[in-house]
This record gives structure tokens, sequence and C-alpha cells, in this order.
């Protein structure tokens, strides 16, 4: 198979298999090598417990104080894991190689026993454990971890053959370097599936932008994981823009070197095959942070939702004694990668704008309704968006969406406006708890709170995500630019 990269405008999006990819990226080589650290570690513990029993067995005359050996246990359950991280036992590239990882295995078990061994013999406690016992422990557990391989490796090659490994990828550039990589990754079968390719040659300013904008729509389409940048330093001001306008998807950016033949060795690049790559954007939240996320708001939202059931219901009830029309208001608004999300709210108006001209509430609107009001007040009116975190449309915390007008209206307004849609919106975030929600009277005032939106993008931890729980009713509720 080939991929033509098309001059001009022009752009080609395909997958492998000649279909466009639509399903997103669940699971990586790094994800993986988690789990088989994470098998490891119960297997050492695990094996160090059988062999005890075994000696009491073998040895019934024979004292084992539990506390002594368990404590030794850990002490070189530690030790394995700095010895395998140092020797890169769970390196993503040796994932599906069982050679190489038994011989590594075999290697870190020696050394992590050894370990052991020297500060026992240090600390004068060798006498107290069974020499019989440590024979039988690191048996158990080559064993266990050999066993364990085999069929970790097996299922890791499953899923490359199926292609459930494969990132998909997009490479945008022009010149010599953008062939080499090309054909490279179309002979790639195990790490890549190349998606989207635009080679950008001479051009107007305009057929540019219209390239750029049409690719970054395909990479949208195909839900790209890497966006590969291969652009010669001449081109330096095509480069600021590409990855100026690259930072709208939830994807890793990647810039690729032009070194030539040079072998030198390369600090903080990643290498694929035959070609080195800087990253400058990371995806935000991937790997077993997007699991962790989900976690976190299917447990607050669910909790949310049975805990304030009886509030709702009361808020329904005044919202239909109080004004005419639905309890519910349903808005069009921009999500996760600029997909159109149906965000549910409480009526809290008369009218119920889902057009291209939304206005916002001010102060002293008599658009609002008198339970809208309170309502508007205490936040409570966005309760309803609940059902839209377990739906998976929202996160708990996040950049909060804004109507399709108004999006529209401050991307061409606010820098890097369109970068908070890497992330789900949230029902509460980092700007909020700095006090910027409520209306927008001045491009500034969104300028800042799309300057607290990137810097929680940028630093998401789930820790953070707890801190604006907390926070939230305290700096969010009653506040003064809420009408």
């Amino acid at each position: 198979m080939s991929i033509p990269a098309n001059k001009a405008s022009e752009i080609t999006s395909v997958s492998a298999s000649g279909e466009l990819r639509k399903k997103p990226f669940l699971v990586s080589r790094h994800m993986l090598c988690d789990l088989l650290a994470a098998y490891d570690l119960i297997a050492i513990v695990l094996s160090g417990l059988a062999a005890r029993y075994i000696y009491l067995i073998a040895y019934k005359s024979v004292e084992s104080p539990i506390l002594e050996y368990a404590s030794l246990i850990l002490v070189t359950s530690i030790f394995f894991q700095f010895a395998a991280r140092q020797n890169r036992l769970y390196d993503a590239a040796k994932v599906e190689d069982f050679l190489s990882q038994l011989n590594t295995m075999i290697y870190v078990c020696a050394a992590t026993f050894a370990m052991t061994f020297i500060m026992l013999f240090f600390m004068k406690q060798s006498e107290f454990y069974s020499r019989v016992w440590f024979i039988y422990w690191s048996a158990i557990f080559l064993a266990s971890a050999s066993l364990g391989r085999v069929v970790f490796t097996r299922q890791v090659r499953r899923l490359a053959r199926k292609g459930a490994l494969r990132r998909s990828i997009a490479l945008i550039g022009e010149g010599p370097r953008f062939v080499r990589v090309k054909e490279q990754l179309l002979n790639d079968k195990q790490h890549y599936r190349l998606t989207d390719v635009i080679e950008l040659l001479d051009q107007s300013y305009a057929q540019e932008q219209d390239s750029l904008q049409r690719f970054i729509e395909g990479a949208r389409a195909n839900d790209v994981a890497d966006v590969l940048i291969a652009l010669p330093s001449s081109r330096a001001a095509s480069l600021n823009a590409v990855v100026r306008h690259m930072q709208t998807l939830p994807a890793d950016i990647h810039l690729l070197p032009d070194l030539g033949d040079i072998q030198i060795p390369l600090m903080r690049l990643h290498r694929t095959g035959d070609f080195s790559f800087i990253t400058t954007v990371s995806r935000p939240i991937e790997g077993w942070g997007v699991f962790q996320k989900r976690v976190e708001d299917f447990a607050v939202a669910l909790t949310g939702v049975v805990v304030a059931a009886p509030v709702m219901m009361l808020i329904a009830l005044a919202i239909k004694l109080d004004s005419k029309g639905p309890v519910i208001f349903r808005q069009r608004r921009h999500g996760y990668n600029h997909s159109v999300i149906e965000v549910l709210k409480f009526r809290t108006m008369t009218v119920l704008e889902d057009g291209n001209s939304v206005s916002q509430a001010k102060k002293g609107d008599n658009r609002v309704t008198r339970a809208g009001w309170f309502l508007r007040r205490t936040s409570l009116d966005e309760l309803p968006q609940l059902i839209n975190v377990l739906r998976g449309d929202m996160s708990i915390v996040g950049p909060r969406p804004h109507a399709l007008a108004h999006n529209s209206y401050y991307e061409d307004l606010v820098e890097n406006y369109a970068n908070r849609h890497r992330v789900k919106p949230g029902m509460t975030g980092w700007a909020q708890i700095h006090g910027y929600r409520g209306e927008i009277d001045h491009p500034q005032k969104m300028a800042e709170r799309v300057r607290y939106d990137l810097e929680y993008i940028e630093n998401w931890s789930i820790w953070l995500d707890l801190k604006i729980i907390i926070m939230t009713p305290l700096f969010c509720f009653f506040h003064k630019n809420a009408y």
C-alpha cells in the first residue's frame, strides 16, 4: 500500500485497512508494562509466602516468625522493583520479546536476592533466615514470573496482530525527511497506523491555512493519537503556524528533526525505527489517567445524583409552578475534541436560546425567572449535568463548556481558546474557583478564564481534581458574578 503525499491542500486520510479509524486509542504498551510490573510485585510476595508454607510443612520442628519473614519479603520486593527499573525490564520496546524478557528477568532476580543476602550479612541477620526457604522462594518466583511472561507475551502479540496496540498517527510536512518518514510509517505494522498525510509545498498563506484546517478536520475524524511534523528549518514560519494549529487537537504533537546521517546520542528525544522526534505537546490525559478520570467522574456523579435527587425534584416542581416551559433546558455546546454535545441545565430563563446568537444573562436581566435567579446564584441549575457526566459527555472537573455561538466568537478574539477542548468540559473548573464565572463583558475576562483552563489541562492530576471539587462549594456558591 502507498499513500501519495498530495500537493497544496489535498489530504490523504486512510488507515492500514483502507478504512477510517473511528474508535479511540484505549490501550498502550506502557499500560501493559505497568500491568506486568504489578503482576511481578504480587508474584514475589505470594512466592515468598508460599515458600514459607512449604518450608513449614517440610520442617515442622523449625519455627519461622511470620512478621520477620513478611518484612524481609517487603524489602526484597522493593529491591526487585529497583533492579527491574534499572535494567529496563518493563521497557515497552521489549514487551513482546519473550527471550529478552526471560534473560532480563533471570538477571534481575539474581541481583535482587544477592542484594537481600548482602543486606542480611552486613546487618548480621542472615542466621535468622533459612537458606532452604530462600531457594524455594527464588525458584517459585522465577517459575511464576516466567510462566506469566509466556501468557503475557502471547496476549500482547495477539493484540498487536489485531492492531489494538497501534496508535493512529498523522503526518504533515515536506522535503526528503518527510518522504522517508512516510515510507517508514507505511512499513510499520506494530506501532503506528498512518491515517492522514499532507505535504505542504510552496503555496499562498490562504492555501496553507485551508490545508491546515482540512488536515485538522481529518485528524479529528480519525481521532489521531500523534501528529508528526516534518518540516525543514528553512520553513520556520510555516512550522510555527502548523504547531499553533495542531495544538487544538487532543493528541501528542511531535517535531521530526532532520539530523541527516549524523549518529549522535540524543537527549530527551523519542526514537522509533530510524527516525527521532521531539515532543512539543503531550496529550493532557492518557493511559491510566483516562481510566482514573472516568472512575472519578462516575463515582462522584452517581453519588451526586443519589444525594441530590430530592433537591432536584423540588427544583423541578418550583420551576413548573414559577413559569411556563420545560423543566430542563438543553443547549448545544462544544465538548472533547470539538465534538458537539447537548448540555442539560434546569431552565432559569423565559427563553431557550440555542442558535447562532446567544445573549448571556446580565445583572437585572428580565429574562431570568424568580426561581431561576436563586438557581443561578447557587449554581443549582447545573445539577442535571451530572447526567452528562454519567453519559460520558462531560467530567466533574474541566473547562466549562460554552454555547456554540460564544465559541465561534471567542476563537477569533482569544489566543489558544480552542485548546480548551483537548479534555472533556466540566461542571466546575480551575477558572471557576478563581472567580471566573458568570457574564463575560470583556474579551480580557475570557482570556483570563482560558489561561486558568489551560493551566489546569497542563497540570492535571487526580489530586488537582479533588482540590477543585472541595473548593467549589466554598468559592462558587452565591458568587457575585452569577446572575
